[in-house]
């Protein structure tokens, strides 16, 4: 019988518009990625083409951008509750800047007690974070707000991954740090515009066109030259050796690298 192919974590990314314009915004999207919304009809193919790939996903994400400024997002969530069997919790990732309106409040009450909601509180620039909070605490939803604003930061505030380029490790010594990144870690997979990446990093630096792609870097959700156990294979071995990305993330250096306040804007 062929092995079951877990996630841990799965973040669909339907948009790169984002509400704040950070300095050190670690998806590069102050510059080099081009902030623009995914088709509804896209996102929805990539979803369905990410689960006929992979059987059980322990954690499914939406991830921006900030994916309240997606108009369609109270209708993606409505779609994904379609493999509601077949992940354990659904996340979603806010800036607190923007407040859904009622299909969107409605969206995330149809998950009942199997949803979280992760606000990244930047203080005064998540002017809707006493929203969430009001809105969770009525209705019982589950909310984590990560600190990033004034004196003890989440994680101590954030780190520059800015100007990436080839650090230049000797392979052996790449293979041993890579292991450290966060994203390695929580084996942090990401789904954007038609490809699954194993992390965010490798996802958007290859959408600024850092390097050019790698057979096996990712998987071209909508190759049709590919079967389905190729594709398998790819994602099974993500997180097997370093990959290309990881030769320019500062990421895996994340325990000695100085910290900067979080959300500066340009």
């Amino acid at each position: 019988m062929e092995n079951k192919l877990t996630a841990r974590r799965l973040a669909i990314v339907p948009t790169t518009n984002c509400s704040l314009k950070c300095r050190l915004c670690c998806d590069f999207l102050n510059g080099p990625v081009e902030r623009r919304d995914i088709p509804f009809e896209e996102v929805c193919r990539d979803v369905d083409a990410c689960f006929e790939l992979i059987d059980h996903v322990e954690w499914l994400q939406f991830v921006g951008g900030e994916v309240f400024v997606y108009r369609d997002f109270p209708k993606l969530l409505d779609y994904a509750r379609k493999y509601r069997d077949r992940f354990d919790r659904l996340i979603i990732e806010t800036n607190g800047t923007v407040f859904p309106k009622e299909d969107g409040q409605a969206a995330i009450l149809a998950y009942g007690g199997d949803i979280t909601i992760m606000v990244s509180d930047y203080g005064e620039l998540s002017r809707a974070c006493g929203q969430f909070v009001a809105f969770a605490e009525e209705h019982q939803i589950d909310i984590r707000l990560k600190k990033y604003h004034g004196e003890d930061q989440y994680y101590d505030g954030w780190i520059d991954n800015n100007d990436p380029h080839d650090l230049k490790e000797p392979g052996d010594v790449l293979e041993v740090n890579a292991k450290n990144c966060p994203q390695y870690i929580c084996r942090n997979m990401h789904c954007f515009n038609g490809k699954l990446y194993r992390c965010s990093n490798s996802c958007f630096m290859q959408e600024m066109g850092l390097f050019p792609p790698k057979d096996g870097d990712f998987v071209d959700l909508r190759d049709g030259s590919r079967t389905v156990e190729e594709k398998r294979e790819i994602i099974g071995e993500f997180y097997t050796r370093a990959r290309r990305s990881c030769r320019y993330c500062k990421f895996k250096y994340i325990g000695v690298l100085p910290r900067h306040p979080a959300a500066e804007q340009l």
